[in-house]
């Protein structure tokens, strides 16, 4: 009885104190929507239309058809084509591609659900799938490219150069997580005498989905349901955003990297609209634009569950790859 108890004060001394922030940030964002009503409508709207007009149209067809890949096992097809290349590159096995590719074209969070669904259907092992997913944690090709870059920055003659420097910060990220991944499995096969399961990669694949429209509809179904996901988030740090840019309009500097901390977009087109100079925007931009945001972090929190990958883990590694990529930004400015 004395030992059920202490169990519970323990308990109840730990567990809720993590409870306790979420609950008091939950209620401040309350108190910042009731006191701030038209930021909240305006932040809201603009969510709204950024998922209806963007995301939805160009996310929901590569989530479907990403769906039906996987079920059906045609990644081995696309894998072939580009695994001579990826697997020197980046070390990675046949089926490590198709994530890779997927990230590359859809960004947030499509890499990283990709990475959850082989791992799910038993194709990646989930030490890849996290050092995959820190890889690709970026937005899309034409995010980088278009929007960064040629609209927001005016910078049309160095698109590719801005583009490589952000998978640079990423790749440094992601081979610094595979070291320490290494080293700590290492450690533990030291103690442990034996292999862990997670670092064998999976040498059989499972037998062919047989096509019906079961197996449709639940790719379907799942595609809209990730894109609801996403569409919700984007909406609460759309609102977010939108009130402290109104509360924090007299920070400078700073108002510009909170606002980019947490939705990249808007942080973007507010640093690009601003009076800094050129070689500013670029650096700030480059910088937000590799953290990627807490928005981005909550999309790909939402996609990874039941998957074994840590939230926490690829959190981490994304503040390591946006410094990284302050300093990579800072030497290419002052060489270029």
């Amino acid at each position: 009885m004395r030992s059920q108890k202490m169990m519970k004060i323990i308990d109840h001394a730990t567990v809720p104190r993590g409870r306790t922030l979420t609950k008091c940030g939950l209620f401040l964002f309350l108190l910042l929507v009731i006191t701030q009503p038209l930021s909240a409508l305006n932040g809201a709207k603009t969510g709204l239309l950024l998922w209806f007009n963007t995301v939805l149209p160009t996310l929901l067809p590569f989530i479907i058809l990403s769906n039906f890949i996987i079920r059906f096992q045609v990644t081995d097809y696309i894998c072939r084509i580009f695994s001579p290349l990826f697997k020197r590159l980046f070390r990675i096995s046949d089926l490590g591609c198709y994530p890779i590719i997927i990230g590359i074209l859809s960004g947030y969070p499509m890499g990283a659900k990709t990475c959850a669904d082989l791992i799910k259907e038993g194709l990646l092992s989930r030490e890849e799938g996290q050092y995959i997913m820190i890889l690709v944690g970026n937005a899309s090709y034409m995010f980088l490219t278009s929007f960064l870059a040629i609209s927001s920055l005016h910078v049309p003659g160095q698109k590719y150069q801005l583009l490589l420097l952000i998978y640079l910060s990423s790749l440094l990220s992601a081979t610094i997580y595979r070291i320490r991944a290494n080293q700590l499995r290492k450690k533990q096969q030291r103690k442990e005498k034996q292999l862990s399961l997670d670092s064998i990669y999976a040498t059989s694949l499972p037998e062919e989905t047989p096509l019906s429209m079961t197996t449709v509809d639940h790719c379907i179904l799942d595609g809209f349901t990730t894109i609801t996901k996403v569409g919700g988030y984007i909406i609460m740090f759309s609102v977010l955003a939108q009130i402290f840019l109104v509360l924090f309009s007299s920070f400078g500097f700073l108002r510009y990297l909170l606002l980019g901390s947490l939705e990249i977009t808007t942080g973007i087109y507010l640093v690009c609209a601003s009076s800094m100079n050129l070689t500013q925007k670029i650096v700030l931009s480059i910088t937000i634009t590799s953290f990627g945001g807490l928005s981005s972090l909550a999309q790909v929190g939402s996609v990874i569950e039941n998957s074994g990958l840590s939230l926490k883990t690829y959190f981490k590694y994304k503040i390591l790859t946006g410094i990284l990529a302050f300093f990579i930004i800072i030497i290419y400015v002052i060489i270029r």
